[in-house]
């Protein structure tokens, strides 16, 4: 794979934080845990501290590392046994992607119900977001940038017209019922997080300060998924509970008259988003496909990547036991827990035990 090919931190992070806001605006009470949204803000914290922690294995092993990414030091440190770690990012990227395509073809099935076909949208996506992994990196975050410079200004205005709408009777106190619904919503924030996997990946090709970049994507990501819960609350109370997409039915409470339907903006924001998401994460497979392709750029298999997503998208909106796995929070918490921290802690510890014995047989030569 390039290896010369170099984005800076800001960027990246910007990528990630498209990224998050995603599958954000996807979240709602079924997957929360509960109609209490305050609880899930203080989840927002909690996930934020432990992704400082699940962070750690990829930060060492990028600070011995830069040039390589984690499965680099996987084949150096345990030989073609190694290979098995690009492959498990490989299917992480392909699970989490779909799960992504999956919630969005259901918002449009079951919110939008457009007359024409939700499958022939979700292919356009892939195909759109597979173009975008083969232009390359550099191109994918100029347009992420661009992305995130509308996605802030729709956030902005969505908010401020909202916020005469709150009402603090809306409220409801803490922990009421225990901490089921706090735990439920950490281990979802948590699962929806790609960002473990694509540092795993794509670091080495980000030059900065990855470190604060990442702990600027820590709070900033959590401020605004914070601030969103507290707006959902205070304006829909438990309505929000109802509703399997709250926060489309908070952008739809708009008082201007021109914004009164915004499914075709809402839409086409998130569609944006998506195509950002699943053009990084593509990027990534071809990156984890390298491995097997003596170092030659797999596009074509990269291809058979988005086509798996795409499919594996479509059928776990359609069927209701592939949608169980697809999309349930505890199946997608441990595969990113795995690929996110596991799995670079171990090779970390494997790196380390190879560094070892070639220090004493250096020492022993001598």
């Amino acid at each position: 794979m390039e290896r010369k090919t170099k984005v800076s931190t800001s960027q990246f992070f910007l990528m990630m934080f498209v990224s998050r806001v995603v599958v954000t605006i996807a979240l709602n009470a079924q997957y929360t845990g509960g109609e209490n949204l305050l609880e899930s803000m203080v989840s927002c914290v909690a996930a934020m501290l432990l992704g400082f922690v699940m962070a750690l294995p990829v930060f060492i092993l990028h600070a011995r590392y830069p040039y390589l990414n984690v499965g680099d030091v996987a084949r150096l440190s345990f030989g073609g046994a190694g290979k098995a770690v690009p492959a498990l990012y490989l299917l992480y990227f392909i699970f989490s992607n779909s799960a992504s395509l999956a919630l969005f073809e259901i918002f449009l099935l079951d919110t939008i119900n457009p007359d024409f076909s939700s499958a022939l949208v979700l292919a356009a996506i892939a195909a759109v977001a597979l173009y975008g992994a083969y232009k390359g990196l550099e191109s994918i975050a100029r347009c992420a940038v661009c992305v995130f410079v509308v996605l802030m200004l729709g956030i902005l205005l969505v908010f401020s017209l909202v916020i005469p709408r709150f009402r603090a009777e809306n409220l409801e106190p803490l922990f009421y019922g225990g901490i089921r619904q706090a735990v439920t919503s950490t281990l979802l924030f948590i699962a929806r997080a790609s960002v473990f996997a694509d540092m795993a990946v794509l670091l080495p090709m980000v030059k900065g300060k990855s470190g604060w970049g990442f702990s600027l994507w820590s709070f900033g990501a959590a401020g605004f998924l914070a601030l969103l819960l507290f707006l959902l609350a205070g304006c829909l109370g438990r309505y929000a509970y109802t509703q399997n997409f709250p926060v489309y039915v908070l952008a739809s409470i708009t008082e201007i008259r021109s914004l009164q339907r915004v499914d075709a903006v809402f839409v086409g924001v998130w569609m944006l988003g998506i195509i950002i998401k699943l053009s990084c994460d593509i990027y990534a497979c071809r990156v984890c496909l390298s491995a097997f392709c003596q170092g030659k750029k797999p596009r074509l298999a990269a291809a058979g990547a988005g086509l798996s997503i795409l499919l594996l998208g479509l059928f776990a909106s359609r069927i209701p036991k592939l949608q169980y796995v697809v999309l349930n929070t505890w199946y997608l918490f441990l595969a990113t827990a795995f690929v996110g921290f596991l799995v670079p802690l171990l090779v970390l510890l494997g790196d380390g035990i190879r560094r070892r014995e070639k220090g004493r047989g250096t020492h022993e030569e001598k």
